[in-house]
């Protein structure tokens, strides 16, 4: 007994090749690379995190001690001269220098005989309320002034544009005493310059420091307090500079959990109104921070290595206390993606890819050249195989190939191609597609299933292509058909055979159609006005019209191949189909263009406009069956939506039948004598005129029995 050979496709053979060549290659390098980056990543990252913190401490610096030595310089200012800094004029210092620091928020004193207060802001440019009300537009500054000026001691707001440029003016009770500020009640302890704990400025909601210094005589009477507020926003922005990569963080937290600053200024506050504040670092938005706070706070230490965010990508992260005199208990923190330490470690890494390139590149061309020589054509094969299973039959195929087998390979599949595609002619494509993509439906037998059957028929073809040519005649059928079965095939349609100058086709077969009645029936419409168009073309030619009649049934009949083993047919058997086939022939009786059986209106009913045409016993039947005519669809939006003029003569007629199946024979007549005139139901009222005629001149018994016998086919 022989052992089947052991197999192995050729692009698995080419890749196992491959892999032995690379994968020690790799694997050497990217150990290397490994060890370089675990080397050299914690020293990088120490570096950088400690060039960060003294950043932002000479930062904090730098944004406070002008602001201060401003302070400290009104201060001397005031003690010189104890009413100068009452007097409006000397306030144009404080605008002076709120245009020098742009950090600076607010500049005001406070004084210690009458509690008098002035003080000028910068104004938010969103707006935003300062005083009882919200600034006029166009404002930049603010003047408060809280004193006895006016006659009483009281409360009012100067809006500027620029100094000297009054916008506006505001005038309120007097209800703060500056003296019991805590800014003033600090300075006055200290008597040296003081810097209070963060918070959110109403006027701007934004976070502020505030910086005050006692004001006293040489004799250390207390004169007042001037006060600053230094915006962190411009800290904010600095960090946000200092930040290394886009998902790494600097902040600033004070001693009370709280962030007063962050890379990200539009995180900081939180809350509206009254209740806006800073957040604490549990409920901060970032949670690359939060989660660093409660990792050191949880016993990491002030520098480690974890996953945070919601990726949870590792970080390092380092923390470090800023020297007393800044903030109370104001620490700096840092984190940093690992993966962003990646510059000292570029030499490291092009020094692998050149060692690696000279190798890879062998490897890499060879593997190239030998997929492209050996599974390039194959491939393009197998993909043209897997088209012709699915049946996609369209364009040439044509490989270039120097191997013989795999030409001829090649022309053996175009071949198969255009033999399917001749088939698909003669066949249902459907099932030729279903035979292709299951391998099955090529046995004898069928299956019972529901099935709307579409018979049409050409009135008059016979006598009017009597005195045609023969290839005239092949030639409008051709032209005829074609059309009319791409209508068919558009809404899901078989056509499973033409008999002479009609067409048979059915839907719900060989694939299942849950909608098969309403697609057969705006296929039946599509394919009238698709006749029309032939017609108004043949007219035009001055050749004669082919006018096409329609019969549409739904029932159940046996489906599937009809024949012998090696002849057979894919068709429908059965009564059903036989009674569709005459429904079509009785159009001529009633001068009607589409019509269906009850089946079929009941199955759609609401969806299509229907007129009632006859109850009818065709040959073959012993009971009668309702027909009616398909007029159009109900949906204003299709494209066989009827005018209302349409509905409405529908609803005459069918109001007229009423009143003949109920034996009121001469009501229904005088109805249906206007509807002669009709074009579009003409044949038929004339038909029903006659009826009621001869029913009132010879009346029936009392069983009477409304259905139409036809004896013939």
């Amino acid at each position: 007994m022989s052992r089947t050979p052991y197999r192995i496709r050729l692009r698995v053979g080419i890749a196992l090749v491959f892999l032995l060549t690379t994968v020690p290659l790799i694997a050497v390098m990217l150990s290397y690379l490994y060890h370089e980056n675990s080397r050299t990543a914690l020293e990088v990252a120490s570096q950088s995190i400690a060039r960060t913190t003294q950043t932002v401490t000479n930062d904090l610096s730098g944004l406070v001690s002008p602001v201060a030595r401003v302070a400290e310089a009104m201060a001397g200012f005031g003690r010189i001269d104890r009413n100068g800094l009452r007097r409006i004029e000397s306030l144009r210092y404080f605008s002076d220098a709120l245009a020098t620091l742009p950090q600076l928020a607010s500049l005001y004193v406070g004084f210690a005989g009458d509690g008098a207060f002035f003080q000028m802001a910068r104004l938010a440019p969103d707006g935003g309320r300062f005083g009882p009300a919200a600034p006029p537009p166009g404002s930049a500054l603010a003047l408060r002034m809280q004193d006895s000026s006016s006659g009483r001691f009281a409360d009012s707001y100067f809006y500027l544009r620029s100094w000297g440029q009054v916008t506006g003016v505001e005038r309120a009770e007097a209800t703060e005493d500056p003296r019991t500020a805590p800014w003033y009640v600090a300075a006055q302890k200290a008597g040296v310059a003081v810097m209070s704990d963060a918070f959110v400025l109403p006027a701007t909601r934004r976070p502020v420091v505030t910086v005050s210094y006692r004001m006293a005589t040489d004799d250390g009477v207390p004169i007042g307090t001037i006060g600053a507020d230094v915006s962190l926003d411009r800290l904010a922005a600095r960090l946000d500079a200092l930040r290394i990569g886009p998902s790494g963080a600097v902040f600033v937290i004070d001693g009370n959990g709280r962030v007063i600053c962050h890379n990200r200024a539009d995180l900081l506050v939180g809350g509206d109104g009254a209740a806006a504040a800073l957040h604490t670092t549990a409920s901060f938005p970032d949670p690359v921070l939060a989660e660093a706070v409660e990792r050191r706070n949880g016993g990491a230490g002030d520098r480690f290595i974890a996953p945070l965010g919601p990726q949870g990508r590792d970080y390092i992260v380092e923390f470090a206390t800023l020297a007393d005199g800044i903030g109370s208990g104001w620490t700096v923190g840092v984190a940093v993606e690992v993966d962003e330490f990646v510059g000292s470690l570029r030499r490291a890494t092009y020094r692998i890819v050149v060692i690696g390139a000279g190798l890879l590149a062998v490897s890499v061309l060879l593997l190239l050249w030998l997929s492209h020589r050996l599974t390039r054509p194959m491939q393009d094969i197998v993909s043209e195989t897997k088209r012709i299973r699915h049946f996609d039959l369209t364009g040439r195929f044509a490989v270039r190939t120097r191997v013989q087998e795999v030409a001829e390979l090649a022309g053996a599949v175009e071949a198969m191609k255009g033999g399917l595609r001749r088939f698909g002619a003669y066949v249902p494509k459907a099932l030729v597609r279903d035979i292709i993509v299951t391998g099955d439906g090529g046995e004898l037998g069928g299956e019972t299933r529901p099935l709307s059957i579409l018979f049409s028929d050409i009135a008059g073809f016979t006598a009017t292509s009597e005195s045609m040519p023969p290839q005239q005649v092949l030639d409008r059928l051709t032209t005829y058909f074609e059309r009319m079965t791409a209508c068919i095939h558009g809404h899901g349609g078989t056509v499973d055979k033409f008999i002479g100058d009609a067409i048979m086709a059915f839907w719900n077969a060989p694939r299942p159609d849950p909608d098969h009645a309403e697609h057969a029936c705006l296929a039946a419409l599509g394919c009238l006005s698709v006749n029309r168009a032939i017609n108004d073309s043949c007219l035009a030619a001055g050749m004669p019209p082919m006018p096409t009649r329609f019969g549409l049934h739904l029932g159940e009949v046996v489906v599937g191949n009809v024949g012998s083993s090696d002849r057979m047919q894919y068709t429908a058997l059965g009564s059903h189909v036989n009674l569709a086939s005459r429904i079509e022939g009785l159009n001529k009786v009633y001068g009607t263009s589409i019509l269906v059986t009850g089946a079929v209106e009941q199955a759609v009913r609401g969806r299509f406009l229907f007129r009632p045409v006859d109850l009818a016993v065709p040959s073959g039947l012993s009971a009668p069956i309702e027909l009616f005519e398909l007029v159009g669809a109900l949906d204003p939006h299709s494209a066989f939506a009827r005018p209302p003029e349409t509905h409405d003569l529908c609803r005459q007629w069918h109001v007229a039948v009423s009143l003949y199946r109920g034996r009121r024979w001469s009501a229904a007549l005088d109805l249906l004598r206007p509807l002669a005139d009709e074009p579009e139901v003409a044949a038929l009222a004339r038909l029903y005129i006659a009826r009621c005629e001869r029913l009132i001149a010879d009346p029936p018994g009392d069983v009477w029995d409304p259905a139409e016998h036809f004896k013939t086919k």
